[in-house]
């Protein structure tokens, strides 16, 4: 059975993936579960069918986050034409579509948001304080603390990413601008 959820292709990949509601039955695809790529089971999350570019075939089940509600799931390609990004329910994992057991997860938890930003070849990931940047390599940034809780991105340019908070201190709405390119921010708190 299918699932109906976007798959975001904003990258270019060497792999084809769905989203599946169940193992499909009497399947005989290599199964593996995330975190740590084990063959042997693990918890429940967003199951996802692989096809490498060699026309491997192989089903993932991305453990789901148990952090909040509010957490992001979804399936995004990377600047990395190979690698498969899953979020499940704010957890998320990164895994080479040839070779499933080479993973890493996403170092932000939970995931609130993601923005896939082509002309800089980087996918943004936000928890509610920070924002961190992967690009085709590994971690190309990651902010200061731009909030003291529930960041919201509300405008994405070519150039930067624009968020809102809720500042405890100053008991009022405030901004944050953050340079795409570098990571560097204007706006956002001052901690002490």
């Amino acid at each position: 059975m299918h699932c109906n959820t976007a798959i975001d292709t904003t990258f270019p990949q060497s792999y084809g993936c769905e989203r599946l509601l169940e193992t499909p039955p009497g399947t005989a695809l290599p199964h593996y579960y995330y975190p740590g790529a084990s063959v042997q089971g693990g918890r429940d999350g967003v199951l996802v069918k692989v096809r490498s570019e060699r026309g491997q075939e192989w089903l993932g089940t991305f453990a789901f986050g148990r952090l909040t509600s509010k957490g992001v799931s979804g399936i995004f390609t990377t600047p990395d034409p190979e690698r498969v990004c899953v979020a499940a329910a704010g957890e998320g994992y990164l895994v080479s579509a040839s070779t499933p057991t080479t993973w890493e997860p996403i170092c932000v938890t939970p995931i609130i948001d993601v923005r896939s930003i082509l002309i800089h070849r980087v996918i943004v990931f936000a928890n509610f304080t920070e924002l961190v940047a992967y690009g085709q390599t590994g971690t190309k940034w990651r902010t200061k603390r731009l909030t003291w809780d529930s960041l919201k991105i509300t405008e994405v340019t070519d150039a930067f990413i624009k968020g809102e908070f809720w500042d405890i201190r100053r008991e009022e709405m405030a901004s944050f601008v953050v340079d795409l390119e570098t990571g560097a921010h204007t706006g956002g708190i001052l901690e002490i």
